[in-house]
């Protein structure tokens, strides 16, 4: 009993530091926000209608990118445009910092992709001061049509 007391105690202890010190350091960096609402009550001036959508974004602060998804529904038509905007709190435009190439020209759908935070452009403090939308723009509302506040 002694022997197990005198090597097992020790062994234990060991294997808790080190699987507490197992932890992946990319969680503690990255940051999600799911089901962001995207819709035209988001817009300004105001679109309201069926039209709708959600957003979710996850930014990586060691590679400073911002990866997204977007789904939406219901459209007026096929998506003209869609880009990200900023630097503007909610209910005030602002210009656009990202376009979206390759944007699924379909009423509804799923797009995703990636963009690097280069700290000109796409500046992280925009991002986490709640500065920066996505928004869908269609050929009925080429102001753009839903709007979705990225918002940490």
């Amino acid at each position: 009993m002694r022997i197990l007391r005198f090597f097992l105690l020790p062994a234990l202890a060991v294997c808790v530091l080190a699987l507490n010190g197992c932890s992946d350091k990319t969680d503690v960096n990255v940051i999600r926000k799911t089901g962001i609402v995207m819709d035209g009550n988001q817009e300004n001036p105001a679109k309201p209608g069926a039209w709708n959508g959600l957003l979710d974004v996850e930014y990586n602060k060691d590679t400073r990118t911002l990866y997204y998804k977007i789904t939406w529904n219901s459209l007026s038509g096929a998506p003209t445009a869609a880009h990200i905007h900023g630097a503007a709190k909610r209910g005030v435009n602002a210009g656009v910092i990202q376009t979206f190439s390759g944007f699924p020209a379909a009423a509804a759908g799923t797009f995703s992709g990636s963009v690097f935070f280069d700290g000109v452009a796409l500046k992280e403090t925009d991002l986490f001061a709640g500065e920066l939308y996505v928004n869908v723009h269609t050929a009925l509302n080429p102001g753009g049509e839903i709007r979705g506040q990225i918002e940490f």
